[in-house]
């Protein structure tokens, strides 16, 4: 087990951090001057209230969107302003708000696809995936760690709305990332997926750096190990989630009744 600072975060290199991250939107101010460390082992709860610049962060962290300005960097490495696609090879996963599957295909295609956009040895894009030396293996390995061994062969639109966020987390595991990002793993289940999306995330947390942005307050609580609380695209607080629950900026910022 690694060795944790004083504060109780690991002691070793963020795997992915920034420093003074900002964008803009014409003369709208999305996210401004943001610095965040994501360390493996840790979930990194990001939270604040609609319109704080949440998803614009991850965006700019997966490449969606460039910065205008800060740093970026990814084990040591300047990567701020890289496309999505050359950072989902470097190591960052990435899932979305909503559930971004190829409903028509099956649930072994959806992961082999995934695995395959991401290896490099796959240049030929008129080569069929099926022919992909480990494509296979690795899309099984992710199913199995997501918790969806056994629905292999099932057309993946036919499978429930818990099973599908599952299964783009298999897709995001499938490209073999440094980091996951997730962006509300949890909108739309029930309280026994929402249970089993509870279990997987701690432990995927174990094994990756995660950042999450999820809505319920509860689950955030229980599951963060740190927590970064944003408003109007600035970072306003940030700690463990006892500092946080117990910062009266953040309850006047945000939490209100769940404080």
């Amino acid at each position: 087990m690694a060795d944790k600072m004083a504060d109780g975060r690991p002691s070793t290199q963020p795997v992915l951090a920034t420093r003074g991250l900002t964008r803009h939107f014409g003369g709208l101010i999305a996210v401004r001057e943001v610095s965040v460390a994501l360390h493996q082992g840790e979930l990194h709860a990001v939270i604040g209230p609609n319109g704080a610049g949440k998803t614009t962060l991850v965006n700019l962290l997966s490449g969606e969107i460039r910065p205008t300005a800060g740093y970026i960097e990814l084990d040591g490495r300047a990567v701020a302003g890289e496309p999505a696609w050359r950072l989902a090879r470097l190591g960052v996963g990435r899932s979305f708000q909503r559930t971004n599957i190829f409903a028509p295909l099956t649930v072994l295609e959806n992961v082999r696809l995934a695995a395959q956009a991401v290896d490099r040895s796959q240049r030929n894009p008129l080569r069929h995936a099926k022919h992909g030396t480990g494509l296979v293996d690795k899309a099984q390995a992710a199913l199995a760690r997501a918790g969806l061994t056994g629905v292999e062969t099932r057309v993946a639109g036919t499978l429930s709305h818990g099973e599908q966020r599952q299964l783009e987390i298999a897709m995001t595991l499938a490209g073999s990332p440094k980091v996951l990002l997730l962006d509300e793993p949890l909108a739309g289940m029930g309280p026994e997926e929402s249970e089993r999306m509870t279990a997987l995330l701690k432990g995927l947390a174990r094994e990756h750096a995660v950042l999450l942005i999820e809505h319920d307050m509860d689950f955030v609580f229980a599951v963060a190990d740190w927590m970064t609380v944003m408003a109007e695209g600035g970072v306003i607080a940030q700690g463990r989630p006892e500092a946080i629950r117990a910062n009266t900026a953040v309850q006047q910022a945000y939490l209100g009744s769940h404080a």
